[in-house]
């Protein structure tokens, strides 16, 4: 029995042959999706991972696509989408209990709305919370580490387990999860009574007018140096503005690459091979991305 056939038989969700990752993704780039399978709930999503791991069987998980650059050939592999799940949060005890396909940015103002402060930061960090923990994502000197108390995900076997925050191996943009064959579905973070709406909304104002917000993007794409902001080394590159066929740095935000039209992925790919060779031989300084390249 195929995947696919025991997805339908067993009623646990839908699955889509030949959607393409442009659909899927902020950067509106990629070829077609062999399987893409939409889980309708935790349940099921966890039946069909036993399913994936016990017949070994290659596969993708996709939240947001904020992140995201996928190749312009057809992906022949199983690609999960993971926001359409349901998602809650619940406090209790100044302890927050919050489902991983909860969007991180709305996460951030529901919270706020409540007066539940500590978790500000991920106001303006795109995707789904379980990408926040998985990448350790953060902002404003904040980051996922500072606040989790610990992670439940699925393991290869199909079964929940919770780790603590110690046993994440938080670092710079990266955790344990980059190592392992999981897929995170809760976490608990600690929080406190704090306005920070205001505070909120005025960061939004704020990467509004610095951020290209309003074109195809996947967010920042290289990592920083410790001794200096991606975004200063693109710029003394001079390649702020940039374009390379429909691909190009912006001009609001120089470590953003935006899709100016019909962009393809090896075009978008080809402009950051070109600032990471650049920066390495000019400056000696090798950029890393952040962003997940399929």
């Amino acid at each position: 029995m195929s995947f696919e056939e025991y997805v339908i038989k067993n009623n646990l969700g839908t699955i889509e042959n030949g959607v393409r990752f442009a659909e899927l993704t902020t950067i509106g780039c990629g070829g077609k999706i062999r399987t893409l399978y939409t889980p309708k709930n935790l349940e099921a999503l966890l039946q069909a991972f036993q399913y994936i791991e016990k017949h070994e069987l290659s596969f993708f998980l996709l939240g947001n696509g904020s992140n995201v650059l996928a190749s312009d050939r057809e992906y022949t592999g199983i690609v999960i989408q993971l926001k359409k799940l349901p998602y809650s949060y619940s406090i209790e005890d100044n302890i927050l209990t919050c489902s991983a396909f909860y969007p991180t940015s709305k996460l951030a103002y529901d919270l706020a709305l409540e007066e539940w402060g500590d978790l500000s930061f991920l106001g303006g960090i795109p995707g789904l919370l379980g990408g926040a923990i998985y990448n350790n994502s953060g902002a404003y000197k904040e980051d996922i580490q500072k606040h989790l108390i610990d992670v439940t995900y699925i393991n290869s076997a199909g079964k929940k387990i919770t780790i603590p925050n110690k046993d994440c191996a938080f670092g710079y943009r990266k955790s344990i999860f980059h190592y392992i064959d999981g897929i995170i579905i809760s976490a608990r973070f600690k929080v406190k009574k704090e306005k920070t709406l205001d505070i909120l909304q005025k960061r939004a104002k704020q990467r509004k007018l610095s951020q290209p917000l309003e074109t195809k993007n996947m967010g920042s794409i290289f990592k920083n140096n410790p001794l200096i902001p991606a975004w200063k080394v693109i710029d003394a590159l001079g390649m702020r503005g940039f374009h390379l066929e429909d691909a190009a740095v912006s001009a609001k935000h120089a470590n953003f690459i935006i899709n100016t039209g019909n962009a393809k992925s090896s075009e978008i790919l080809r402009l950051i091979e070109l600032i990471q060779k650049r920066s390495e031989l000019e400056f000696g300084i090798l950029l890393s991305y952040e962003i997940t390249i399929i």
